[in-house]
């Protein structure tokens, strides 16, 4: 296919990404809506990366759509891991948005090349310059305009090229710069010169000494100043309309950096996508480094060290997909029939290849319990989970060991409805989500000792066991250990397994009603029947025995504390920092990081389960939120013990 160019098109929701995408894809041929999944339709916009391609010219360009809701940020994370070039689309009228300002943190932390293409610029109150002068001040002066819009009675009719001084007309009339554009036309193109001479020492001193530089010359400082990330080119158009997209593409075949990787022999594939197809089975998405990938090639799964074989190679276009024998370098791909790969995973037909890296996800933040609607769907639940969450980075359900609910987490309230739809388009499950029961723990703050004699006699043979305990407080963190100090034999040897057996069924429920942890139970003394003793009257005796130790050691309740970290704008941070104090947070440290601050707290999980919608409310959506358990702490205040089992009871928030 000679060059492979990988561009991911980023941005705010409603900025027009997929129709640019579905526009681009059209100069290519083809007529493709990308959003072809139920949720995607029935919302309105992506829910999922789009992956699609476009041949022109012999050159071979992979188009990464991504969502621009921030719930569905993993895309994001998986399409600019694996491309070269991002496409940050603005919405002409609208200007940066919140989502915006996120996609250009990650094409920054990612360190990827980067074009702007203003859209939507057919609407009334478009407005390029001020689009122009929000991504200056927001993200710097690297970004120059290659076009200038030129509009008539409030319709965009054409473009300026500054770098030929030239005007396109859409309609194929010729026609002069507009007199209006001339002074913003010298001046923006003396700011775009200045930059593209930054790439070549030569070009700059033609620069500055007023000559004039030769066409050619320019386009190749122009290509190595965007590979540089030197200046980021903005563009304008409309992708509903198909204005200035041809000639979009034009520079993105171009000017974008191609695929160029060096330092892996032989074959070897990056995963970074997931799907489930129900025709063709679990589908990997790979990148395909180092030299070409072909059907039949036996491969290393270097993260989880399985033998695998390449079957069907795919060259996928949305929903459609074309099989292939051989994969070139630098292509996306989706293999078939892979033993279980997961994302992130490297594929190399050598083993001695390092792993490839594609990105550190982050971490779900919102949690609900998951109620399968009938019996039918309990059935079906566990594995229609299994095959949907694999796909996801951000998503991770489990069973609970305390509470034994079914949890999943997610990154908020849309992204897990969406996760609900497909479960029940796809596999037909149906399930109504909750808010989750707070995994509270015990344990005991002192030493105490605690004996029972269990005597029964029933006609026959009786049963009999006394036991004696003594319970301590161990570090947290250190779960149960248990410890047999009977001298003497006055518990026989082979009834000591039973009385460790009686302690453990009573740690699965406190004072509290909630498992108890962290504690050494040591049993020292007791006594036996000859004739009536049993292993079941031993169990039943530690068992009565352990209750009555830990209730004289001073039981308390554990709440799981959440490591939270939030990044916002300095103009939210006092707001943020009272509200965690107001939930019993202890606020580790603030900081200023990338442009915003960065909060450092710890709070109960039970006051921040469900913060991540309290914060979208509180900062209009620009703050963004990590949460990961920390550990258990105690309730050391028996009113705040009692509110909170309270709670817990009446099942509210």
């Amino acid at each position: 296919m000679g060059e492979v160019r990988n561009i991911c098109l980023v941005g705010h929701s409603g900025a027009g990404k997929t129709r640019l995408a579905e526009s681009l894809l059209k100069l290519g041929g083809a007529e493709i809506s990308l959003d072809s999944s139920p949720e995607a339709k029935a919302r309105g916009y992506s829910v999922d990366l789009n992956l699609a391609y476009l041949s022109l010219n012999g050159k071979l360009l992979n188009l990464l759509d991504t969502p621009g809701f921030l719930e569905f940020i993993e895309e994001v994370y998986k399409g600019l891991g694996v491309a070269e070039t991002a496409l940050l689309v603005i919405n002409a009228e609208k200007g940066v948005e919140v989502q915006t300002e996120k996609a250009w943190e990650l094409i920054e932390e990612f360190g990827r090349a980067a074009l702007c293409f203003v859209n939507r610029m057919d609407l009334e109150n478009a407005d390029f310059s001020k689009a122009l002068a929000e991504l200056r001040a927001k993200f710097g002066e690297r970004f120059a305009p290659l076009q200038l819009p030129i509009r008539e009675g409030g319709k965009l009719v054409g473009v300026v090229d500054l770098l030929e001084r030239r005007a396109i007309h859409f309609d194929k009339r010729k026609g002069e710069i507009p007199a209006a554009l001339g002074p913003e036309v010298e001046r923006e193109r003396e700011a775009l010169l200045e930059r593209i001479a930054e790439a070549d020492d030569e070009l700059m001193m033609q620069f500055l000494e007023g000559q004039e530089i030769e066409p050619a010359r320019l386009q190749a400082a122009l290509t190595e100043a965007v590979r540089r990330r030197l200046l980021f080119p903005v563009l304008c158009g409309s992708a509903a309309l198909g204005l200035g997209v041809d000639l979009l593409a034009q520079q993105l075949m171009t000017i974008t950096p191609s695929f160029s990787f060096e330092g892996v022999p032989g074959p070897a594939a990056l995963v970074f996508n997931l799907a489930a197809d129900p025709y063709l089975g679990r589908l990997a998405f790979a990148k395909v480094y180092g030299s070409p990938l072909s059907e039949g090639l036996a491969l290393t799964n270097l993260s989880q060290g399985k033998k695998d074989r390449v079957k069907d190679i795919l060259r996928a276009r949305g929903g459609a997909t074309e099989k292939i024998g051989q994969a070139e370098p630098g292509e996306l791909v989706a293999l078939t029939k892979l033993d279980g790969p997961a994302i992130g995973d490297t594929l190399a037909a050598d083993d001695k290849v390092g792993k490839l890296k594609l990105a550190d996800f982050p971490k779900p933040v919102f949690a609900r319990a998951l109620l399968p609607a009938s019996q039918a769907d309990e059935e079906k639940m566990s594995t229609a989970l299994k095959e949907l969450v694999d796909t996801k980075a951000t998503l991770n359900v489990y069973r609970d060991e305390v509470t034994k609910e079914m949890i999943i987490w997610g990154m908020g309230e849309t992204h897990l409805a969406v996760f609900a739809e497909r479960l029940k388009n796809r596999y037909g499950v149906s399930l109504k989500m909750e808010r989750p029961l707070i995994p509270y723990k015990e344990t005991v703050q002192k030493v105490a000792e605690g004996n029972y004699k269990h005597k029964k006699q029933t006609g026959g043979r009786g049963q009999y066991g006394e036991v004696y305990l003594r319970v301590e407080p161990l570090p947290r963190g250190s779960g149960f250990e248990f410890v047999d100090e009977v001298k003497g034999g006055v518990i026989p040897n082979q009834f000591i397994p039973a009385v460790e057996k009686g302690v453990v069924e009573a740690l699965e429920k406190g004072a509290f009603g909630y498992p108890v942890t962290d504690v050494r139970v040591a049993v020292y003394f007791g006594s036996a029947h000859p004739v009536d003793s049993s292993e079941l009257a031993f169990k039943l005796a530690a068992s009565k025995a352990f209750q009555i130790a830990a209730e004289n050691a001073s039981p308390v309740l554990l709440e799981p504390v959440m490591r939270v970290t939030v990044w916002t704008p300095s103009d939210f941070t006092g707001d943020i920092m009272s509200s965690l104090n107001g939930k019993r947070a202890r606020i580790l440290g603030m900081q200023p990081e990338g442009g915003r601050d960065r909060i450092e707290a710890e709070a109960p999980l039970a006051e921040v389960q469900g913060y991540v919608l309290e914060l979208k409310s509180l900062t209009q959506g620009q703050a963004t939120l990590q949460m990961e358990f920390q550990g258990y702490q105690p309730v050391t205040s028996a009113k705040l013990a009692e509110e909170l089992l309270k709670r817990e009871r009446r099942g509210t928030s």
